[in-house]
Protein backbone atom coordinates (compact mmCIF):
# COMPACT_ATOMS: atom_id res chain seq x y z
CA UNK A 1 0.00 0.00 0.00
CA UNK A 2 1.65 3.19 -1.13
CA UNK A 3 -0.74 5.31 0.92
CA UNK A 4 0.44 3.81 4.21
CA UNK A 5 4.09 4.52 3.39
CA UNK A 6 3.25 8.08 2.42
CA UNK A 7 1.39 8.50 5.70
CA UNK A 8 4.42 7.25 7.63
CA UNK A 9 6.68 9.70 5.80
CA UNK A 10 4.21 12.49 6.51
CA UNK A 11 4.08 11.63 10.21
CA UNK A 12 7.88 11.48 10.32
CA UNK A 13 8.14 14.81 8.53
CA UNK A 14 5.76 16.51 10.96
CA UNK A 15 7.52 14.94 13.96
CA UNK A 16 10.90 16.28 12.80
CA UNK A 17 9.37 19.67 11.99
CA UNK A 18 7.81 19.76 15.47
CA UNK A 19 11.16 18.97 17.11
CA UNK A 20 12.89 21.65 15.09
CA UNK A 21 10.18 24.13 16.09
CA UNK A 22 10.51 23.29 19.81
CA UNK A 23 14.31 23.52 19.70
CA UNK A 24 14.13 26.84 17.85
CA UNK A 25 11.72 28.29 20.39
CA UNK A 26 13.94 27.11 23.25
CA UNK A 27 17.05 28.68 21.72
CA UNK A 28 15.22 31.94 20.95
CA UNK A 29 14.08 32.21 24.56
CA UNK A 30 17.64 31.55 25.68
CA UNK A 31 18.94 34.31 23.37
CA UNK A 32 16.36 36.73 24.81
CA UNK A 33 17.59 35.89 28.32
CA UNK A 34 21.20 36.46 27.28
CA UNK A 35 20.23 39.74 25.61
CA UNK A 36 18.48 40.87 28.81
CA UNK A 37 21.62 40.09 30.82
CA UNK A 38 23.79 42.03 28.36
CA UNK A 39 21.47 45.03 28.52
CA UNK A 40 21.52 44.98 32.34
CA UNK A 41 25.32 44.74 32.39
CA UNK A 42 25.65 47.59 29.90
CA UNK A 43 23.28 49.71 31.97
CA UNK A 44 25.43 49.17 35.07
CA UNK A 45 28.58 50.08 33.15
CA UNK A 46 27.00 53.24 31.73
CA UNK A 47 25.91 54.29 35.23
CA UNK A 48 29.46 53.81 36.51
CA UNK A 49 30.89 55.80 33.61
CA UNK A 50 28.42 58.61 34.30
CA UNK A 51 29.41 58.70 37.97
CA UNK A 52 33.11 58.85 37.04
CA UNK A 53 32.43 61.68 34.56
CA UNK A 54 30.51 63.58 37.23
CA UNK A 55 33.43 63.16 39.64
CA UNK A 56 35.82 64.45 36.98
CA UNK A 57 33.55 67.41 36.28
CA UNK A 58 33.39 68.21 40.00
CA UNK A 59 37.18 68.02 40.23
CA UNK A 60 37.58 70.33 37.23
CA UNK A 61 35.15 72.81 38.76
CA UNK A 62 37.14 72.84 41.99
CA UNK A 63 40.36 73.36 40.05
CA UNK A 64 38.82 76.26 38.16
CA UNK A 65 37.80 77.87 41.44
CA UNK A 66 41.32 77.44 42.81
CA UNK A 67 42.84 78.90 39.64
CA UNK A 68 40.48 81.88 39.84
CA UNK A 69 41.50 82.46 43.47
CA UNK A 70 45.18 82.28 42.54
CA UNK A 71 44.67 84.74 39.69
CA UNK A 72 42.84 87.15 42.02
CA UNK A 73 45.75 86.96 44.50
CA UNK A 74 48.28 87.47 41.73
CA UNK A 75 46.43 90.56 40.42
CA UNK A 76 46.42 92.26 43.83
Amino acid sequence: MPGAEMAQYGIGFFAIAGLIYVITKFLDKRKDTELTEVIEDNTKVVEKVISVLQAIQLSLTRQEVQIDELLDRARR
